[in-house]
């Protein structure tokens, strides 16, 4: 059997036993058998591309708003950081913050609004916001957040040394940032070491943009080994799994959440 990639649907052709069918060619083979090798492959292709769909919900994916697993999920979500909110835990205002700048809470567009979000968060308490905002700072961000992507200081550095040292003290405190996330169809709290956004520009160099208009590439493996230490620390640090049930608590465990 030969096999040829098409652009275009051909109908089958009954009185040979040549064979188009919808981007495929076949030779060599009867009707019959093309027919239920072709219904196998849509199958097969059918469940690869659920096994394939991205987990999370912060990834702005097309064609993925109707899917229902996803939909529930993000309800559940902002249910709740509304529950949260409610009762005062500064954590809702946070995450309510972050899902706004993750694009999947669509209340809030302008950056500066959104660091704003993040700045009151960070005034009632949010441990999170305050070290995202010191990220912000360090890397030279438009708006905190982006956790998904790897980050980079602007070249002018403005924000670098101070937004470092303001992150530092707080990442001895707590070295991750959370973020809430669509798991497999599931509500969950997922965890970032924030170390890491920073010490492989210590090991692999960071660009200075000079007075001049020239570059100069700077690394420091001291500071690379001090960042990369409480990265290596974090995992250990940081909260076991949770997942969000039907009651709107987090609790541990990877089965049993009816989603």
């Amino acid at each position: 059997m030969s096999v040829g990639i098409f652009n275009t649907a051909e109908a089958m052709d009954s009185m040979g036993d040549a064979v188009k069918w919808p981007g495929v060619f076949m030779t060599g083979l009867s009707p019959r058998l093309v027919w239920l090798r072709c219904l196998w492959a849509v199958l097969v292709l059918g469940a690869l591309s659920a096994c394939m769909a991205p987990a999370y919900v912060a990834t702005k994916i097309e064609n993925l708003g109707n899917d229902r697993a996803l939909t529930k999920g993000t309800d559940r979500l902002q249910q709740y950081i509304a529950k949260l909110q409610a009762e005062g835990d500064p954590q809702g205002d946070y995450y309510y913050a972050l899902g706004n700048s993750d694009g999947w809470i669509e209340d809030v567009k302008d950056p500066k609004a959104i660091t704003q979000l993040f700045e009151q968060a960070a005034a009632k308490g949010s441990m999170d916001a305050r070290i995202l905002l010191a990220l912000q700072e360090a890397m030279g961000q438009e708006k905190p957040g982006e956790l998904r992507f790897a980050l980079s200081p602007r070249e002018d550095l403005q924000g670098w040394a101070p937004g470092l040292a303001k992150l530092l003290p707080l990442l001895n405190e707590q070295c991750y940032a959370r973020r809430l996330v669509i798991d497999a169809g599931r509500p969950k709290v997922d965890h970032y070491s924030i170390a890491y956004k920073v010490w492989p520009h210590f090991r692999d160099g960071y660009y200075r943009r000079n007075a001049d208009g020239t570059r100069t590439l700077l690394k420091d493996a001291e500071r690379q080994k001090l960042w990369e230490d409480l990265d290596e620390q974090c995992p250990s640090r940081m909260p076991q799994r949770m997942f969000l049930n039907e009651d709107l608590e987090m609790v541990l465990g990877v089965s049993g959440m009816g989603f």
